[in-house]
């Protein structure tokens, strides 16, 4: 999940689950710097779904978060709505309360599409609502060691997962014009996993080592850079920008 507050709010933006587990698992120390302490657990449409920051930046800049039909889903172990290359992967899976589904292994279309739609349908508005808030920001990994896994499922090979910075820049500016102001933005990386140089606003980058677990991530080196996230970064950025 995310996390979103009275007066803040901080976002997964993919490409994995690691992100939102490493926002979750840091809320106390993410409310006391953040000077929010109504900040909680919430979902939101980026939280449990495998995208690229270029997907994600053209999602934004069509206000759409999922698939208008069932027509634009290929189905795998998930969901995958090829035309924005997003894996819904914890969507249209075979489950034990889909008995039928589950017995004969093959997962209902319809049924599945109608419950991402309304799903997503309403994590979306969740999203757009963020706009009223006084600080967000948005964190993207791509440090999660089975994403391979992930994505030789939908048929890419690994490099799929590498992410450049040109993308995420791309992807900074699409969501600074999503919510009309400057944003703040995370990459937590391996040094293997992100291409190309450069600098931008409002967007850090911290490269972590490798580790061994399968997806969560290494806790202290998250909770290192959180707190030197924050410590660097103690008021929003729209604020220090009109101060300067």
């Amino acid at each position: 999940m995310s996390l979103v507050g009275q007066k803040a709010a901080v976002v997964s933006f993919g490409i994995s689950c690691q992100t939102t587990l490493q926002v979750d698992d840091h809320v106390e120390l993410i409310a006391q710097a953040l000077g929010d302490e109504t900040l909680r657990k919430s979902s939101l449409p980026f939280d449990a779904v495998l995208t690229h920051p270029t997907a994600t930046a053209q999602m934004l800049d069509a206000d759409t978060f999922y698939p208008a039909s069932k027509h634009e889903l290929v189905l795998y172990k998930g969901a995958y709505w090829a035309k924005q290359q997003a894996y819904f992967r914890h969507e249209c899976t075979l489950r034990k309360s889909h008995p039928l589904e589950y017995l004969r292994g093959k997962v209902n279309l319809d049924r599945g599409y109608r419950e991402l739609a309304s799903k997503f349908a309403h994590l979306s508005q969740k999203f757009r609502g963020l706009k009223e808030l006084e600080r967000l920001l948005f964190v993207v990994s791509n440090s999660q060691n089975d994403l391979p896994e992930m994505q030789a499922e939908i048929r890419k090979d690994a490099g799929a997962s590498i992410i450049s910075m040109e993308s995420m820049q791309q992807l900074c500016d699409a969501c600074d014009r999503y919510f009309d102001r400057p944003c703040e933005y995370i990459l937590v990386t391996y040094p293997n996993l992100k291409t190309g140089r450069g600098s931008r606003p409002g967007l850090s980058v911290f490269e972590l080592k490798p580790d061994q677990t399968q997806w969560a991530g290494d806790h202290a080196q998250w909770r290192a850079l959180w707190t030197d996230y924050f410590r660097a970064n103690p008021v929003a950025l729209a604020k220090a920008q009109m101060s300067a």
